[in-house]
């Protein structure tokens, strides 16, 4: 009897085990086959506002959310909708999409923070930690490169800097129990590592978790082909969210 249950555990174990290893597979092969490309043809625009006085210089900061990838329209993204909305405010608003797919906190670190720096922005949108999730890279790993992130940032540029912590992503057909609630908890530990750390006068912590969490997983119309990225609805979504004051 006890010989059996034990074969029934390491069984059940074996057959969990290569269901997370299918589900895992199939979630990324099918983001890759899907292949879907950024908007952006270039990373630099102006928007005027003749009504308006000033010129600011806004520099966005991040992976393929902030790059826009799932739209195929520049005005249908979080970085557009920014602009769009410091442009009620200023006459001319320049803005710098440094966002490359793919991108981790190391990457945003390594490829985009000088490059930022250098830009002396205004304002800088930082939304990033989708991949350093999926590459399994360490909460305190984390925690560090944003940490030194923010230093860099605040101690080099006099930048108003909004904070966008990480929402849940993914449609049901492609992340199904019980990876969705693994994405989820991993979502969660990281989002609590970007709320310790969020607290400055320059820093604006912007929620973008909690008002799109069920949305998100109740309408497809908010994901582009791949279910994972948002379309060009679902980033008008965040940008009502980010743009709500």
């Amino acid at each position: 009897m006890i010989r059996k249950l034990a074969v029934f555990l390491i069984v059940s174990i074996v057959l969990a085990g290569g269901y997370l290893v299918l589900t895992y597979a199939n979630f990324y092969n099918n983001i890759g086959e899907k292949n879907l490309q950024s908007p952006f043809n270039q990373n630099i625009f102006t928007l005027v506002n003749p009504q308006k006085e000033g010129i600011v210089k806004y520099v966005a900061l991040g992976d393929s959310l902030t790059a826009g990838v799932g739209s195929d329209d520049i005005k249908l993204t979080l970085v557009y909708q920014m602009a769009l909305n410091l442009s009620k405010q200023f006459g001319r608003v320049d803005v710098v999409n440094l966002a490359q797919p793919g991108a981790t906190s190391e990457d945003l670190i390594v490829d985009q923070l000088a490059v930022a720096i250098n830009e002396k922005p205004d304002h800088v949108t930082l939304l990033i930690g989708i991949n350093d999730i999926h590459n399994k890279v360490r909460v305190t790993d984390y925690k560090n490169r944003l940490s030194y992130t923010f230093d860099e940032l605040l101690t080099k540029t006099s930048a108003q800097i909004i904070l966008i912590n990480l929402p849940y992503l993914g449609a049901s057909d492609v992340i199904p129990f019980p990876f969705s609630n693994i994405l989820d908890a991993r979502t969660k530990q990281f989002n609590k590592v970007i709320e310790e750390l969020g607290h400055n006068d320059r820093i604006k912590l912007i929620d973008l978790y909690i008002p799109s969490r069920q949305p998100f997983s109740e309408n497809l119309s908010y994901y582009a082909s791949d279910h994972f990225h948002p379309s060009g609805e679902g980033y008008m979504f965040w940008g009502k969210v980010i743009n709500a004051d």
